[in-house]
């Protein structure tokens, strides 16, 4: 029970955040004029900051396991669920094709970004930290061609270079620094920074990056607070009651449940079975709605998979990591 009340405690603060974002928009505190800027700080600064962090002095991303399995894996996850919510979106029946194309893409695609950082960060340390950014490097790759290009019926090759984002940019920087300076015997951790007669200025260096880097959460929960806000006028739960419940099965049950089997299963590293429990318990991402808004997809069906998602995760994304660290053996 303790353990239990330790993940609903890392959860918690996340969607309390998220209300404070709607919160202060319905307010005008951050107008939507702001989020442009936000974006824009969030994707450039921001974010690379917070992954560079955590990816130049790793001692997990040093071992080939983690640096092969973690992307493969990440791109599986994505496509795999993107095809089982696309399959069953079929089965259903919807009566539009692009409810049928936005269920599969929206329900298909767990939060990969800010919601398991501070979790995992929380729960498991900066090597799984780590692990986590590079699992993301697939994540992105089938984001946008398994994903995107299926929303968008266009061919996969044209998506391609939509993946190299400045975030993913930031991981591969980071995971050549770090096989760079291993490659020479050290680290850039505070340890070697702090006994070496060249480590003052780059200490300094990797001390702003981290200052810069800690604000990426609370900066991104805020703003999906407040994006999920704007879009409140058009959810019609009086007409989605079936989407919703079919997507909680799919993304909060059917999903999970896969991911968790895999991470038992699967002979790959603690990190990257920690890894897997997060994202499997992960609700839909919320970035898929402004793509659905802009390209043709049906912005009802996704903000009920969204709200539906989100809403159960309260309860399931705390059990789903319990159960999860307790099958993989994590205390």
């Amino acid at each position: 029970m303790q353990e239990y009340l330790k993940i609903l405690g890392s959860v918690i603060p996340l969607f309390v955040m998220m209300a404070v974002g709607a919160v202060v928009r319905r307010r005008g505190v951050l107008n939507e004029q702001a989020d442009r800027t936000f974006v824009n700080l969030m994707v450039h600064v921001l974010a690379p900051c917070l992954i560079l962090d955590h990816v130049i002095a790793s001692e997990a991303l040093r071992r080939l396991g983690n640096l092969l399995w973690s992307p493969l894996l990440g791109f599986i996850c994505m496509a795999s669920g993107i095809w089982v919510a696309t399959l069953i979106a079929r089965v259903y029946g919807f009566p539009k094709a692009a409810q049928t194309r936005t269920f599969g893409f929206v329900a298909g695609i767990f939060n990969y970004g800010y919601i398991p950082v501070p979790l995992v960060a929380t729960l498991y340390g900066a090597d799984t930290l780590s692990v986590l950014f590079v699992f993301n490097l697939g994540v992105e790759v089938a984001f946008w061609t398994v994903g995107f290009a299926a929303f968008e019926q266009r061919s996969i090759v044209k998506e391609w270079p939509r993946i190299f984002t400045t975030p993913v940019r930031a991981i591969i920087l980071g995971v050549v620094i770090n096989l760079a300076t291993a490659w020479f015997g050290f680290r850039l951790d505070t340890d070697t920074l702090g006994t070496a007669t060249w480590g003052w200025p780059v200490q300094v260096i990797m001390d702003t990056i981290h200052q810069i880097g800690i604000c990426a959460i609370p900066v991104a929960m805020l703003l999906i607070g407040a994006t999920m806000a704007d879009f409140w006028g058009e959810f019609r739960a009086t007409q989605g009651w079936q989407v919703m419940g079919l997507s909680v099965l799919v993304r909060n049950m059917v999903c999970p449940a896969t991911l968790v089997l895999l991470a038992w299963l699967l002979p790959v590293s603690k990190e990257l079975k920690e890894t897997l429990v997060v994202q499997a318990a992960m609700p839909a991402g919320v970035f898929t709605l402004l793509l659905t808004r802009h390209h043709g997809g049906d912005v009802p069906v996704a903000l009920q998979v969204i709200f539906a998602t989100s809403a159960a995760a309260i309860i399931t994304l705390p059990v789903w990591i319990h159960f999860g660290m307790q099958l993989i053996g994590v205390q």
